[in-house]
């Protein structure tokens, strides 16, 4: 009889990637995948970021956990971020855990589980199999996207070297890694078979793309490739570093009409001080020229950004600086953390920790200034022509959709009235309306 396996994913984009890759693993060894109900096995693809991500995977394992003990799944096994940071206590604190896994690992668990579903192996404590390494270029030949919405991810590489000091990815993902160029245009293909129209580049710092291989300009130079690929609509650029941001780039965006006129670029902070704390690389000057050199040659460019409030050390003018800033600069979208304090990165050991209500209400300080911003924003397009992605049917007639300077799942949704068109349909719309995040709209 045929295995039965759900597939649960918390977390980024990266971490949905990670689950697709295993999914087409496991579909290829004869493993049928289930959304819910009663399972052979649960895989719970986990998160380890930050204190909110972090107990969250934890509530999630412990309800499969409940559900291993009811008996509609028989094996649990917890991969991805979580047991790669804490490979060390993990099994012995979650002894519901059949097995844990690091994101490298993925490869092995097909036959890792075909061993435990015939009983081989005896019992005992949890198994853990947590390596150091990252999928390479052939795993993610296996993956099997959703490409729901005719939107999909692409990771262009793993891990990170900028060390900032707020941050365990290079704990927990391993240093930068770059993928091949042929494997990631191979797998942009595959991406349109599977219906994609949007390919969203992502990676922990995607400017950084070549540089462990001494390139220069490898980012530009595979987008460039990628525009190339027939079938592909729209290319949008995740997760740029604030100091790499340069003329290549902006060139990018005023010469290719696939790539969207829209870029992710987390600055973090604005005051010197702490921008040096945070390990870095650029000043408040170089944020502000950036700005205005992006907005002076790429007219109508879509800008997004995320800060962190009460980081160590925030003195109160401090904070008035990043407000203030936010004023001024006018981000398109900006998402707000509090801080969080992450044992093992040098600022979890900094001294003039702020108390958790300061950074909360601080973050909420910021969201409240962008939210008239935004709403600002959304106002000014009412009567403007966009050009839209359908993702889904809305509920009660209509679809909901995404211009090109909203990426997925952040950045709020274009309501479409009377329209009965398919999921990755891109069309010119109207925009006749503003609500909070969505915007409202009707076909020309």
């Amino acid at each position: 009889m045929t295995a039965k396996i759900r597939i649960h994913t918390l977390g980024c984009g990266k971490n949905a990637v990670d689950a697709e890759v295993m999914g087409g693993l496991l579909s290829e060894r004869g493993f049928a995948l289930v959304p819910g109900g009663r399972a052979d096995v649960a895989v719970l693809n986990t998160c380890g970021f930050v204190k909110a991500a972090k107990e969250e995977s934890i509530e999630e394992i412990l309800s499969l956990a409940r559900e291993k003990r009811r008996g509609r799944i028989r094996i649990l096994v917890v991969a991805g971020c979580l047991p790669r940071r804490y490979r060390d206590e993990l099994p012995g604190l979650l002894p519901e855990v059949d097995l844990f896994l690091g994101p490298g690992d993925i490869p092995a668990l097909p036959d890792l589980l075909g061993k435990m579903l015939r009983g081989e192996g005896g019992g005992g404590a949890p198994r853990a199999l947590i390596g150091e390494g990252a999928l390479s270029d052939e795993a993610y030949g296996h993956r099997i996207p959703s490409a729901a919405g005719g939107s999909a991810f692409l990771k262009i590489l793993e891990g990170c070297d900028n060390r900032c000091s707020y941050c365990a990815i290079p704990a927990i993902r391993g240093p930068l890694r770059s993928r091949g160029r042929e494997s990631l245009l191979a797998e942009a293909r595959m991406l349109v078979r599977r219906g994609a129209k949007e390919i969203n580049l992502i990676g922990q710092d995607i400017t950084a793309y070549g540089s462990d291989r001494g390139e220069r300009g490898g980012l530009v130079s595979l987008v460039r490739a990628l525009c190339r690929v027939r079938g592909v609509r729209w290319i949008r650029l995740l997760y740029l570093y604030p100091g790499r941001v340069d003329e290549g780039i902006v060139e990018l965006l005023r010469s290719e009409e696939k790539v969207c006129r829209y870029l992710d670029i987390p600055v973090q902070h604005i005051d010197a001080g702490i921008l040096r704390a945070m390990g870095r690389k650029y000043d408040p000057s170089d944020v502000y020229r950036m700005l205005e050199r992006l907005r002076a040659a790429v007219p109508g460019i879509f800008l997004r950004t995320s800060l962190i409030a009460g980081f160590p050390g925030e003195t109160r003018q401090a904070f008035e600086t990043l407000l203030r800033f936010v004023h001024e600069t006018r981000w398109d979208y900006l998402g707000v953390f509090p801080y969080s304090r992450e044992e093992g990165t040098p600022a979890g050991a900094m001294a003039r920790q702020l108390p958790e209500r300061v950074r909360e209400e601080r973050a909420r300080l910021l969201r409240d200034v962008q939210a008239d911003i935004l709403a600002a924003r959304n106002a000014s397009l009412v009567g403007s022509a966009v050009e839209v992605l359908v993702e889904r049917a809305a509920p009660r007639g209509g679809a909901v959709g995404r211009h090109r300077g909203q990426a997925p799942e952040v950045d709020g949704s274009v309501r479409l009235a009377r329209y009965r068109g398919r999921p990755g349909d891109i069309l010119r719309v109207r925009v006749t309306g503003a609500k909070e995040w969505d915007l409202r709209a009707e076909t020309d």
